[in-house]
């Protein structure tokens, strides 16, 4: 961005805006560049000499945000940052695209800290001034939670909209609406001022600044906040106020060598499903599905007798996959702890559902229902859930890491002052009954084994990556309805929109993924995939641009402003294979790809690999596919 246009967005919050002024803050984090970092796996330490740092790119969004905020109605931006000297450079950036003011919290009793010791310092920082509006990016693409924002508007007592993708403001400021992405589709929140957002994607273009802009802000002051200026308590910040911890840095990455398929298009798609069906296509993927569990750790069977507590959620009237996954995974945990397994469920007349919860091996089941819970509401599912962990004193608590569970848990691991781990991939015991979370980071290129030293121990989990185990119809279970107080309505959705509908879940547990990239030239195309994924029973998904195209619906997206996805087979379809893209899918069980040029980046995480016209080959495929599932279908009958 040159600087002269930075300056005309300046000069323009003076120029009789529209609405009243804001005092706006925008919390902004340092990360090294994701797509530079390297594991050296014989010390199990990521290489940081020689990585440079950058702005968290959701975080330029943030400042984008704000700056077009105050030029349409005036105001003062204030930038916040907490980390090392060299954090800093994160502000002249934030200087550079229009923040008035930049205040960096800086002090070794920071460092260390978790996503609740973060939080907790920003909030201090944050209340000792009037403010109306806070921006945070969606999440840091190094550590992926997404906690620190709910997390901060809880400490403050304000309400927050994670994810979202358009804004406004209503009867003078007192009032935001905001458009939010879900899994589904988007929700339109309409919440009192002040509050706090955090920034998808599409919210904004991120300003472009450049090293002149840089320079002609360096002379700026930047205020230096310690522990001490905040609270005369230093050790609720840092490494001695964070309730979670770093036990040990993993390598799960799954290296992989190509092996072209050679020959015509039907002699390809013959010899690829020679290969697929060997691994359990059309019989089912056990030697694969024993991947998803990442980490094997020997149990404890002598345990205390302590309940797991595994929170279910609804997609529609259904109750969701992942939901399953917690119940058999929380199953496994409460046996080993010799406790039982509660189930927790929250909605509107949702009693007929714990038939299927305790199927899936609930022991005890609690329901809370209203007509208030119909819509998913931060503040009235935090208010559930307390409730249920302060009744039921559980000794450790599983949610769905979706949209959903994402947004509130935090919020809940913020009022009790509990750690939270966001995005597990897989869960264990160790010989003290510790609840080991296993969290991807960095893009995927590390785990880290976090414990936690407050109870109960909470965590959400990635979809897909635990397995579920049989329902058992003949089950039954206790079932008891939990009261939660009512709470001031400050936040309320005006509208739910399903734009991608079932195909924005599909992908959370599918055995099957084929996805698109820009390589298959049109929109019209994606009839020619859809025939495969039918006939395989596949999700789809979508590159970045795919989505960016329009072509497919965002929640469809795959990768790092995506998701991640951990399907036994992963086909793509005319993908380039760009970083932010297969660190979405290097957790699957077998990569296919299929690519005019033998040297696109996908090749180099493929296990096959067809360099061939997917117009050509796909169809082939499809029909061998058809034929072949034929064939077994008829052999088992």
């Amino acid at each position: 961005m040159k600087t002269e246009h930075v300056m005309d967005s300046t000069k323009s919050k003076s120029s009789e805006p529209a609405g009243r002024p804001y005092h706006i803050v925008v919390c902004v984090k340092q990360i090294p560049d994701v797509a530079e970092m390297q594991f050296d796996p014989v010390k199990k330490v990521l290489v940081r000499e020689g990585v440079k740092n950058v702005l968290n790119p959701f975080d330029r969004r943030a400042i984008a945000a704000a700056v077009k905020l105050r030029a349409d109605n005036g105001g003062h931006i204030t930038a916040i940052t907490m980390g090392p000297p060299q954090a800093k450079e994160a502000l002249y950036e934030c200087l550079a695209a229009g923040a008035d003011r930049a205040l960096h919290l800086l002090d070794q009793a920071f460092a260390g800290a978790d996503t609740l010791a973060t939080a907790r310092a920003l909030a201090a920082v944050i209340k000792r001034r009037p403010f109306d509006l806070i921006f945070c990016g969606k999440y840091s693409v190094d550590a992926e939670t997404g906690q620190v924002g709910p997390e901060v508007a809880e400490l403050l007592d304000i309400p927050h909209v994670t994810g979202v993708s358009s804004l406004s403001l209503e009867e003078n400021g007192r009032y935001l609406i905001a458009q939010r992405e879900t899994d589904e589709g988007f929700e339109t929140i309409r919440c009192e001022l002040p509050a706090l957002i955090t920034a998808a994607e599409r919210l904004v273009k991120p300003l472009k600044i450049k090293e002149p802009d840089l320079e002609a802000v360096r002379h700026l002051p930047i205020e230096i906040i310690t522990a001490k200026d905040l609270s005369p308590d230093t050790s609720i910040f840092g490494h001695s106020g964070s309730p979670t911890w770093v036990a040990e840095i993993l390598n799960f990455q799954k290296a992989r060598q190509v092996q072209f398929i050679e020959g015509s298009m039907q002699q390809m798609a013959e010899t690829l499903l020679d290969h697929l069906c060997g691994q359990g296509l059309f019989s089912g993927w056990s030697g694969l599905k024993a991947d998803k569990e990442p980490l094997a750790i020997p149990g404890n069977t002598n345990g205390d007798g302590s309940a797991v507590l595994a929170v279910a959620e609804l997609t529609g009237s259904q109750i969701r996959g992942v939901s399953f996954e917690l119940l058999s995974k929380g199953k496994e945990l409460a046996g080993r702890l010799g406790g039982k397994l509660d189930a927790l469920l929250i909605g509107e007349n949702v009693g007929h559902q714990a038939k299927e919860l305790a199927a899936h091996g609930a022991d005890r089941i609690y329901l809370v229902e209203g007509q208030r819970f119909a819509r998913y509401n931060p503040f009235d599912y935090t208010a559930a859930l307390t409730t249920a962990i302060e009744q039921l004193q559980p000794t450790a608590v599983l949610l769905p890491s979706t949209a959903m569970g994402r947004d509130y848990a935090p919020r809940v691991a913020a009022r009790l002052g509990l750690g939270l781990t966001a995005d597990c991939i897989g869960l264990e015991l160790n010989e003290r009954n510790e609840l080991i979370q296993l969290k991807p980071a960095f893009g995927g290129q590390i785990v880290a084994s976090i414990l936690s030293r407050t109870s109960p121990q909470m965590a959400t989990v990635r979809p897909g990556m635990l397995t579920k185990s049989k329902p058992d119809g003949s089950r039954s279970s206790l079932v008891e309805h939990l009261e939660v107080q009512q709470v001031a309505e400050r936040y309320r959705v005006l509208e739910i929109s399903e734009v991608a509908g079932r195909a924005g879940t599909e992908l959370d547990d599918a055995e099957i993924i084929v996805c698109v990239g820009m390589g298959i030239g049109s929109p019209e195309n994606l009839q020619i995939v859809e025939l495969l994924a039918n006939g395989l029973g596949a999700a789809i998904g979508a590159t970045r641009r795919v989505v960016d195209q329009g072509w497919l619906p965002r929640q469809q997206q795959i990768g790092i402003t995506g998701r991640a996805v951990a399907p036994s087979l992963y086909l793509g379809v005319g993908v380039r294979g760009a970083f932010n893209h297969t660190i979405g899918i290097h957790r699957s069980g077998i990569i296919v790809a299929i690519n005019t040029d033998r040297e696109a980046d996908i090749f180099r995480t493929a296990d096959y690999g067809v360099v061939a016209d997917f117009s050509e080959f796909v169809p082939a495929l499809a029909a061998a596919a058809e034929k072949r599932r034929r064939l077994v279908a008829a052999n088992c009958d």
